[in-house]
Order: C-alpha cells, then structure tokens, then sequence
C-alpha cells in the first residue's frame, strides 16, 4: 500500500476522473482539433499563418500576422461557417473574427531596422562632429555616430 504523502505519477493524475488536469487535457484536445480542421480548410498559402483562437458564444477567432490576411479571410467568412457548422467540434459556430498578431519571428527584425542609423548616416554625423567646437556637443555626436555604426565605445558596453 503506497503512503498518502507519496508523489502521484503523472499518468495517475492525468487519469483520475474528474480532475482539473483532465478538464485541461480535453480542452488542449479540442482546440488542436479545431486548429487541425480549421488548417485543412485553408488554402495552401495560408495554412502556416493562421492559428485557431477560441470558439466562444459562437465566435470564432482566427489569429493572422497581418491585416491583409484578415481582410481576405474575411471575405470567405461565409464558406468557412457553411463547411464548420457540421462539425460538432464547432457547434453554433456564427461568426469568425480575424484579429492581427504578428509572428514573433519578424518583431526582433522590425525592432532593429528602426533603431539603427545607416553607415552612411553615422559616417556623415562622424564628420559633422570634427567640424564642431564645443566639445559637449562634439562628443554627443560622436557618440550618436558610434552608436549607428554599432561601434560603441568601452564605456558604453
């Protein structure tokens, strides 16, 4: 007989009737089930950029990385209801919400395109600043140079 304060394996807990991890468990199910009904729908072209949201009230929300995407899922909002209604996994499906999320993958490319200056910028800064006088402000601007040639002083490191 096993002692009260031993651990549960994980099988046993994910087995027990009844149970929160159970109701999780079956939920994960569903919603990979939709998304993998929800992918076979799609043309080709879009079945690696939409990911299935929840179905809440009889709204559907499908998750694409732009707002042009959503505008033409929009406009077969109409088909994919007709082909999902018979589906009890999507059982008083109405309506279908696109909404605009970006991947992840493009977000750290869009953050530095927007934050460094070109070679060209910082090499004109760099001359800017030898022509200048006050060294307070020959110094910020050489600092401003560095940092868009990506060529940070050890101080700054």
């Amino acid at each position: 007989m096993r002692d009260p304060r031993q651990l549960k394996s994980l099988t046993t807990l994910l087995n027990r009737s009844g149970s929160h991890l159970q109701t999780l468990q079956l939920a994960a199910s569903i919603h990979t089930k939709r998304a993998h009904t929800i992918q076979n729908l799609l043309p080709k072209n879009l079945k690696q950029k939409v990911a299935t949201g929840d179905l809440n009230s009889g709204l559907l929300t499908l998750y694409v990385p732009t707002a042009s995407l959503a505008t033409g899922l929009r406009f077969e909002e109409r088909t994919l209801i007709e082909k999902l209604q018979d589906d009890p996994l999507f059982r008083g499906i109405r309506r279908i919400q696109c909404r605009v999320k970006p991947l992840k993958s493009e977000a750290p490319q869009n953050a530095k395109m927007g934050n460094g200056l070109s070679a060209k910028s910082a090499s004109f800064l760099q001359e800017f600043s030898e022509s200048l006088t006050d060294e307070g402000f020959k110094r910020q601007f050489q600092r401003l140079a560095e940092r868009g040639s990506d060529n940070l002083p050890p101080d700054q490191t």
